[in-house]
């Protein structure tokens, strides 16, 4: 018995063997770890009957309401013809498996290549199939995944900021101190502009929507995976997020930091404008997104920061890419918005 890299049980071919004898799926074969996925223990498997994606849950994510919740997202994308995995039924005809106090499910495999960030059109279609999803969701709040709680907001920032100061004692260094002061001013100005926000649409978001959950054959998605972490959220948090990830350079100049760099104006605006032919955001949204783009750089980055332990040597160069990143967001916030102003009105 072993543990992957996420810190849950690995499971051995016996219980592999095991799990798999509840699941109509003929005779076991083989088994292998898939490329992407951390948290779960994720098997890709070969019976007598095909190939199958097996998840064992990490026991953060074991909760049976919010497993059913979100397999009812999975049904309901499905059902709107939305590229979700199809759910593979117990022989008692669960379609989720308890077994000695462990949860696991099972889905049909879907055979699809990788997001190529060089592929125009794969960013095109990732932001159309955001917009899809989007747009599918609107209605759907099962009361399991709609516990309130935001994700990214100015006290959470200015938290992860404090906790860094004392873990990383930025007050006994003048230079880490002095950007620790001009990250404080950021995280008030993000807190005066949050406040300012009218009444952003809510639903519930992906989560996780990012090239390693994307299947393409071709230029089209055949399988958009792993919604484990879908939650309600406002809208724009999503396609903020989404921007951050396929708007970013590759490699970036950020040496230190979970993301590679500022965002690149092309892809930003091919995104944008692919995604507002399927929803168009409002006023609200419109400006709201370049603030809700400034605090997830702030706070991820602050938070992955502390979760690497003591101060480290590069501390500094890490808190002044923080605080570029931060600089870079509040002057081009005004380009964010005519981009976002363009592609709304290219719907009109």
């Amino acid at each position: 018995m072993g543990m992957n890299r996420g810190g849950a049980h690995t499971l051995t071919e016996a219980e592999l063997t095991r799990v798999l004898s509840c699941y109509p799926l003929g005779e076991f074969k083989a088994a292998r770890r898939p490329e992407h996925g951390f948290v779960n223990d994720n098997w890709i498997v070969e019976t007598s009957r095909g190939r199958y994606f097996l998840k064992h849950r990490h026991p953060s994510l074991c909760q049976p309401d919010f497993i059913r919740a979100q397999q009812a997202l999975i049904a309901w994308l499905r059902q709107g013809g939305f590229p979700a995995p199809t759910l593979v039924p117990t022989t008692d005809g669960e379609t989720f498996l308890m077994l000695d106090g462990e949860y696991h499910d099972v889905q049909a495999y879907i055979e699809g290549g990788p997001y190529d960030h060089d592929r125009s059109a794969h960013l095109e279609e990732a932001a159309v199939t955001l917009g899809r999803y989007h747009a599918l969701v609107e209605g759907f709040a099962p009361a399991a995944l709609c516990h309130p709680g935001d994700l990214y907001n100015p006290a959470m920032l200015s938290a992860n900021l404090t906790s860094l100061a004392q873990a990383w004692q930025l007050d006994r260094d003048p230079n880490l101190a002095r950007i620790a002061s001009q990250l404080a001013a950021q995280a008030r100005d993000v807190g005066t502009r949050f406040a300012r926000h009218g009444a952003l649409p809510h639903l519930v978001i992906h989560g996780d929507y990012y090239a390693g959950n994307l299947l393409f054959d071709g230029d089209r998605i055949v399988g958009v995976v792993d919604y484990d972490k879908a939650r309600w959220q406002p809208r724009v948090v999503e396609l903020a997020e989404a921007l951050i990830y396929f708007a970013s350079p590759r490699p970036g100049h950020l040496k230190h930091l979970v993301y590679p760099g500022f965002l690149k104006w092309e892809p930003f605006i091919r995104f944008l404008h692919a995604y507002t032919h399927v929803v168009v955001p409002d006023e609200d949204e419109v400006q709201a997104l370049p603030d809700y783009v400034q605090c997830i750089w702030l706070q991820i980055s602050l938070q992955r920061l502390l979760e690497k332990g003591p101060r480290p040597p590069a501390a500094l160069e890490a808190l002044q890419e923080v605080l570029a990143l931060g600089d870079w967001s509040s002057a081009n916030a005004p380009e964010m918005i005519e981009i976002s102003h363009s592609a709304v009105r290219e719907q009109s």
